[in-house]
């Protein structure tokens, strides 16, 4: 497997494949500005600088030659009139007449417009974001720092902070093939410029700029998926959704005509376009943990309910399975209590158990969600079950909160075993096997091991264990579902089928080749 594979929100749609550029953000501590520059302390300079900002924003609005507006041209000129607003200026001179120098002056001015947008809330609050990286380009030409960023001139995946719009519509002149972020949202003015450039990005992974300069990166949009120094039989796979033969780029399979029903796999609910063009029969596994990650506090019920509802919308008529927060020592959450020991430490539903009102408020919230559409067939599960009462815990729960079909993944060998399996399936519902982690686990392998590839799941070790799980679900009248890598190689694909699977669930991206391989 890839050295790392890291999960965020998918804009749009699209595979890219480059070496890693890493952009850091400016240092908007440095307070350099007034000690170096006595002569711009003055509203005049200040101004001054705000107004060549407007008007290069405004510049780059239009395209040069033709005067049309450009890709993300209404963003910037939003931009263009944030900074020409009079109550931005007059509070900009109230901190210069209190004694503050210039960069103090427009930090305050900036963070207080960006602090009022905050309270507001969900869109206006994505777009105090904007007010900072504004404050910083006003700073940077009071202090005559460059502006421009020395992009490679070969093609690159952009590893930022945070993307800017300002940035975002600077990219059009570069070689850049796709762009991953650690802050920021799918619904962000840069995120409505990558996808209008069809750019592949991935916004708010966590961990990504701990990228090396040059680490070759494989990106998929669809599903949010970042892979750190993939190996070859990942990049095989991704190559021929990127590049389909003419097989592929015929009609795709009907339903009918698959032995198994095939779902995709999301991180969020901008996805759901994509999925569905690519053929996708649901959502086998919806990763929630995008919600979480990042913040200092838990979504509330509330915020939890308007992402779920726009899945469920999305998918009205089909089943949607989505896992309940997924949370290890690699994505540390601030407000989650540890919990566990050895190798399982820190990981899957104990760390739930152990933060019961964060799991009763997503599983309330799951179910509020349900309500507004019921002609979606929600099911829930939990992620990495280690034991019975694990398992008994989150049924009584789910149940408690209202939601009727309620399941579980297997992903160790433990709770695997033929007698634990048979007591667990007496009140679950459905059974999803996670290939990724069972496999490491079996083998003894490192989680990041980077000699790991997708045919190791056809281990026969592996395979017998899998094998064992379909079959014990099968007699006890329980759909059982493969929602890891492995299903959406042709090869595992098959033997998966032939053991009695009842479904596969992968990568949008990934779902025509598969289909196309599993029907002719």
């Amino acid at each position: 497997m890839a050295k790392q594979l890291l999960v965020g929100a998918g804009v749009g749609s699209g595979i890219a494949k480059a070496p890693a550029f890493v952009l850091l953000g400016p240092d908007s501590t440095d307070a350099t500005t007034d000690a170096a520059h006595p002569d711009l302390l003055g509203m005049e300079a200040v101004e001054a600088a705000i107004n060549s900002l407007a008007a290069q924003l405004t510049a780059k609005a239009k395209d040069p030659v033709t005067g049309n507006p450009t890709n993300g041209g209404d963003v910037l000129l939003a931009l263009a009139a944030m900074l020409r607003d009079p109550a931005l200026h007059e509070s900009i001179q109230d901190f210069l007449n209190s004694g503050s120098g210039a960069e103090r002056a427009v930090r305050g001015a900036f963070n207080g417009f960006a602090r009022k947008l905050e309270r507001l809330g969900g869109y206006f609050a994505e777009r105090s974001s904007d007010l900072q990286d504004l404050a910083n380009k006003v700073v940077d030409r009071l202090s005559g720092r460059g502006e421009d960023a020395v992009f490679p001139d070969e093609p690159f995946v952009l590893i930022t902070t945070e993307l800017s719009p300002i940035l975002a519509a600077e990219l059009r002149k570069t070689k850049v093939v796709a762009v991953i972020t650690e802050k920021g949202s799918a619904t962000s003015h840069s995120a409505i410029i990558t996808r209008g450039a069809n750019l592949p990005t991935v916004m708010g992974v966590v961990g990504s700029c701990g990228i090396e300069q040059g680490e070759e990166i494989l990106v998929d949009a669809t599903s949010g998926q970042v892979f750190v120094a993939p190996n070859e039989e990942e990049l095989r796979q991704y190559q021929s959704a990127a590049y389909p033969t003419t097989t592929l780029m015929q009609a795709l399979p009907s339903p009918e005509e698959l032995p198994v029903r095939l779902m995709a796999n999301l991180g969020s609910s901008f996805e759901i376009p994509t999925a569905i063009k690519a053929g996708a029969q649901g959502v086998g596994l919806f990763r929630t943990e995008l919600l979480f990650l990042g913040h200092k506090k838990p979504p509330t019920r509330e915020e939890q309910v308007f992402e779920y509802t726009k899945l469920l919308a999305g998918f009205q008529g089909s089943r949607v399975i989505v896992r309940v927060l997924d949370i290890d020592i690699d994505k540390p959450l601030s407000f989650l209590q540890g919990a566990g020991t050895g190798r399982y430490r820190n990981r899957g539903l104990q760390v739930l158990i152990a933060n019961r009102a964060v799991l009763e408020t997503q599983l309330e919230a799951l179910a509020m969600a349900s309500e507004y559409y019921p002609g979606t067939e929600l099911w829930v599960m939990a992620p990495m079950v280690l034991n019975i009462q694990e398992a008994k815990i989150f049924v009584d729960l789910a149940h408690r909160a209202g939601l009727k079909k309620v399941g579980i993944m297997v992903e160790v060998p433990e709770i695997a075993k033929p007698r634990k399996l048979r007591k667990i399936l007496k009140f679950v519902d459905f059974v999803s096997i996670g290939t990724n982690d069972l496999t490491q686990y079996v083998l003894g392998r490192s989680r990041y091991s980077s000699n790991m590839a997708l045919s190791e799941t056809r281990n026969n070790k592996v395979l017998t264990i899998i094998d064992g799980v379909i079959q014990e679900c099968r007699k006890a009248g329980k759909h059982v579902g493969i929602c890891g890598e492995a299903a959406a190689d042709p090869a595992s694909a098959k033997i998966f089928i032939r053991m009695g699977a009842n479904s596969l669930s992968a990568s949008p991206a990934l779902i025509p080749p598969l289909a196309t391989a599993l029907a002719y």
